[in-house]
């Protein structure tokens, strides 16, 4: 069907001659994915990262600092935090680029392995070296 807002999401649907298509297609015209999908793409860009494994018998450490706050953008690689423990002290580096959209852990807080560290909005933030500034507005 030429008008259907579902074509790209359920193509395979269209073109098969399955009598069970056409109840999967009506489904799906139901709660077209054309609709549904950016939403859904936004939800999955925020992610939540755990603290990283810091050793072999480390399971604690102490925040000394944030290096960014929220509304920040953060490199990959980039420093986020540095903690403390009883043997080193370490510094926690982002495991995605993007905007970061909240701190679990605030200076001096001891954080255990594992637990929720920060949540990135993946993929948002700064654009790419040399890439093209938008169009003026005609």
């Amino acid at each position: 069907p030429k008008n259907c807002p579902t074509i790209g999401a359920c193509q395979r649907f269209h073109t098969s001659p399955a009598p069970a298509a056409a109840t999967m297609l009506a489904r799906a015209v139901r709660a077209p994915a054309a609709r549904l999908a950016p939403r859904w793409c936004r939800q999955m860009a925020v992610q939540k990262f755990p603290v990283p494994e810091m050793g072999d018998s480390i399971s604690e450490g102490t925040v000394l600092e944030l290096s960014k706050q929220v509304g920040d953008y953060v490199a990959l690689e980039e420093v986020l935090v540095v903690v403390e423990t009883d043997k080193v002290t370490v510094d926690v580096r982002s495991p995605a680029a993007g905007t970061i959209t909240k701190w679990f852990a605030n200076p001096d807080d001891t954080i255990e392995v594992g637990s929720d560290l920060i949540e990135i909005d993946v993929g948002v933030g700064e654009p790419a070296p040399g890439a093209a500034p938008p169009p003026a507005p005609a």
